[in-house]
């Protein structure tokens, strides 16, 4: 995408807070399209569980809706809004899987990997195959600080700018560099050793872990969660993946995972019936 159409999407949206702020109903329509997306996503990568994530990011949606009249333009509407989902995830109460850590990861890893995995039809194999890996690599985003841990997404799996992170989490930007320095350090350092997506020379492989999720009740057929909140990668992400090279840009393709999360269709609904409810103070005239 060119700068050029960058700062005219912008420019368009800026319009419709400014439309919306004025009591707009479709104008807050769309402004709600633009940004659930990303506001689900950053609840979920932070909290770790959808129903927590959903909870999160309805709460945030709801403050962005009912404080459009506070946006002044100076940065981009997301910019805006992801600093109101920051500020709202390190006050909002832990996640269910905000509880685990690198030690407990690497215990749960290595005594659950099995040789010879149990004998499933192809189709089932991979479906649960690719929610562990989805609930490994956000076991370890987990196992971070949450400090560090918004670092890591917002720059890292979001591909934000320095600058831009920097802004969101009102710190300088020389803290951020740090943070996103010790998060990647972290990472590398637990999946480098143990992770064969990471490293084909590793021992530790998604289907050999299954059958050990399965019997402690972390995985289920039935509730592959991650794995339906899925969206397919822009043409934007693939071309981003294609150019990125070195050990450093895998481990970030690894934890980013092959798609990004959509917002669940209940919650969007929730949110489009309130914009039409007249219950929102902004929409009333």
């Amino acid at each position: 995408m060119s700068k050029k159409t960058t700062e005219g999407d912008a420019a368009a949206l800026a319009e419709q807070v400014r439309l919306a702020s004025a009591g707009d109903k479709a104008a807050a329509r769309t402004v709600l399209e633009a940004i659930r997306d990303d506001v689900y996503e950053l609840s979920l990568r932070m909290l770790g569980h959808p129903a927590d994530a959903e909870d999160a990011a309805q709460e945030i949606l709801v403050i962005v809706l009912t404080h459009l009249s506070a946006f002044r333009g100076e940065s981009a509407l997301r910019t805006w809004a992801w600093r109101i989902a920051a500020n709202h995830l390190k006050r909002v109460r832990r996640g269910r899987r905000e509880v685990i850590t690198f030690e407990t990861l690497d215990e749960r890893l290595r005594s659950g990997l099995r040789e010879h995995p149990a004998d499933r039809p192809d189709p089932e194999a991979a479906a649960l195959s690719a929610e562990l890996r989805l609930r490994c690599t956000e076991a370890m985003i987990l196992s971070l600080d949450r400090d560090h841990r918004i670092a890591h997404v917002l720059g890292d799996i979001f591909g934000l700018p320095g600058e831009v992170c920097a802004e969101i989490l009102e710190i300088d930007p020389a803290a951020f560099r740090k943070r996103v320095s010790r998060a990647r350090q972290r990472l590398q350092e637990f999946m480098g050793g143990w992770c064969g997506v990471f490293d084909p020379r590793n021992p530790c492989r998604c289907a050999g872990q299954v059958d050990a999720a399965i019997d402690r009740g972390l995985l289920a057929p039935s509730d592959l969660y991650l794995t339906k909140a899925r969206k397919r990668p822009t043409r934007d992400a693939l071309g981003r993946a294609a150019e990125e090279v070195g050990q450093l840009a895998h481990l970030v393709e690894v934890l980013r995972g092959p798609s990004r999360f959509a917002a669940p269709d209940s919650m969007v609904q929730g949110l489009r019936d309130l914009i039409d409810s007249q219950r929102l103070e902004i929409l009333r005239h």
